[in-house]
């Protein structure tokens, strides 16, 4: 090996999956130091976010009513072969309830058994840090109780090279017509909690934010335009995670008067979906078809482009729900989850669906894609010597590595 020079080591081993990374650590202190180093981490990251015809896609599903919850699914390259469902090893088992993944981005997962019990977790190289509670000054209520609404989030923050948790409580006050509102933001980097904006709108109902990374980093949500308990127009919101400050984002132009919207991140870019029907079947609605935009920019109006449509299917199944999750290695394909219930893959050259093949009998389920890396828990990129100061100095936070 010594005749080989040190970049093409370097380009081979960014290659490599990270389970053969981390025995590959052990061939040698060169090699260690290597593979460990900043300059890799972020190499390697690149090389797993690059299209490759030989590689899988990776899912974490988190099925509802299970207390065992949390299972791994990985689809292969022939998009027509079945596929089975893993139980995930994590640390946050319990025997009690179920685990929620509250996000996922750059192959780390946010996962929360509760407000005090949480954590952030690389499920390829194991390594878990435990965050601490994070704690809200609620504002008084003069007669009687609020009503607590909480939704968080979990994205990356191009500028700072950060990963941050986002955690948004809002309480209102029947009694009094009131709505408080506090965001609170945990940095991955400095290790700590701190204040943020308040948020400026009304949180319609207790989601995860929807990350995207390709113009800076932010989180999404659809929520109400005004801070009150009367009823206002929906609009999107993102929030920015370097500036740390809330803004609405343009909807796209033409887009009609759509029944339903939901988020999604393709290709760590914003989707809108846009749902439109003219009947209900019973109290479940039924829609004609939906559109499925991407935000290609930096949040204007001019930035969102129309990817494709699909219509709604022929016979005794209906979906009320579609979601793209990732396109399939050779990109001619996207992975389209349904009802929370089973996948579809669409055909962007013939605009077509098929079922993709899964077992394992999970009624219901939600869907996160994850990739490989060695993204750790203790810098967001920048020094790992500062990075590490960090964390010992202002966060007593757990760090461990399952065995």
């Amino acid at each position: 090996m010594s005749d080989v020079p040190p970049e093409v080591i370097t380009e081979i081993l960014s290659r490599l999956p990270v389970k053969s990374l981390l025995r590959f650590r052990c061939v040698s202190k060169s090699f260690k130091s290597l593979i460990d180093s900043p300059k890799f981490i972020k190499a390697h990251l690149k090389q797993q976010q690059e299209p490759n015809p030989n590689a899988n896609l990776n899912l974490i599903l988190e099925a509802h009513y299970k207390t065992d919850n949390l299972f791994s699914l990985e689809f292969t390259t022939n998009t027509s072969a079945q596929h089975h469902p893993k139980k995930l090893d994590h640390p946050l088992k319990q025997i009690y309830g179920p685990t929620q993944v509250l996000g996922s981005c750059r192959g780390l997962v946010y996962i929360s058994n509760n407000m005090s019990d949480n954590g952030i977790w690389n499920p390829s190289t194991k390594r878990f840090r435990r965050l601490p509670v994070c704690k809200f000054d609620r504002a008084p209520c003069k007669q009687g109780p609020g009503m607590e609404q909480i939704c968080q989030g979990f994205g990356y923050d191009r500028t700072d090279e950060d990963y941050k948790v986002v955690t948004i409580a809002q309480w209102y006050y029947p009694n009094e017509l009131k709505v408080v509102s506090e965001t609170m933001v945990y940095s991955l980097k400095f290790g700590g909690w701190k204040k943020v904006q308040d948020c400026p709108y009304m949180v319609l109902k207790e989601g995860n934010g929807t990350c995207a990374t390709s113009a800076g980093g932010a989180l999404y949500w659809m929520m109400q335009m005004e801070l009150s308990l009367s009823y206002s127009r929906l609009v999107l919101v993102g929030l920015n995670l370097g500036t740390e400050r809330f803004d609405e984002v343009p909807l796209p132009k033409n887009m009609g008067k759509p029944l339903t919207f939901n988020l999604a991140a393709l290709n760590e870019c914003l989707c809108l979906i846009s749902g439109y029907g003219t009947c209900r079947n019973g109290k479940n609605l039924v829609l004609d078809h939906i559109d499925v935009w991407m935000m290609r920019g930096c949040g204007l109006e001019q930035s969102w482009v129309k990817l494709f449509t699909v219509e709604q299917l022929e016979g005794r199944q209906h979906f009320s729900y579609l979601r793209p999750i990732a396109y399939s290695v050779t990109g001619r394909e996207v992975l389209l989850e349904m009802d929370k219930r089973k996948f579809l893959w669409f055909s962007l050259e013939k605009k077509s669906l098929k079922h993709a093949k899964v077992s394992g009998g999970l009624d219901t389920f939600d869907s996160f894609v994850t990739l490989g890396t060695l993204v750790p828990l203790y810098y967001g990129g920048g020094d790992e010597k500062d990075g590490k100061k960090g964390v010992e100095e202002q966060d007593d936070s757990v760090i461990k590595e399952m065995k």
